[in-house]
């Protein structure tokens, strides 16, 4: 009688169907091409690297330029040349600092940056579907006052 082998090894096989599943997933997707590209785009143009800050440090910095910009049209400061040259820069400035901020957000998603794998930044994903530790029963209310208060979902 053959004897059959044992269940771990079938358990690293199985392993190791998911991950080049999900790597062939990753592949697939559009961040990963986006970073491709870009890191093709960055190769061609040698040393020549801009790096963006935070979405949330553009954003604020964005929102004290339109600050400074609107009190630069208040009648007090307005008088002063420098003021009036500097306005529509500024605002111009701030506008589109908020608006990259904006849309490198929206890029980025809630994955909070790429460590590597398909559902990086807290939320694995297996076979497709994220992975939730929560109970099976659902939520209590208590939680969900939480998540409330907190803006998520």
């Amino acid at each position: 009688m053959p004897s059959s082998p044992p269940p771990d090894r079938f358990q690293r096989e199985i392993d190791d169907i998911i991950r080049l599943a999900e790597r062939r997933l990753e592949h697939q997707s559009f961040s990963y091409r986006m970073r491709k590209s870009t890191r093709r785009l960055g190769n061609a143009f040698g040393g020549f690297s801009v790096k963006l800050p935070s979405p949330e440090t553009m954003g604020g910095l964005g929102l004290a330029l339109l600050l400074i910009s609107w009190l630069m049209t208040l009648p007090i400061v307005s008088g002063v040349l420098l003021a009036r040259v500097l306005y529509q820069p500024m605002l111009i400035v701030g506008v589109l600092l908020l608006v990259l901020a904006l849309m490198t957000s929206v890029m980025r998603g809630r994955s909070g940056g790429g460590s590597g794998f398909v559902g990086a930044g807290g939320s694995k994903m297996w076979r497709g579907e994220r992975i939730s530790y929560g109970s099976p029963y659902g939520e209590g209310w208590l939680n969900r006052l939480r998540r409330l208060f907190r803006g998520r979902r």
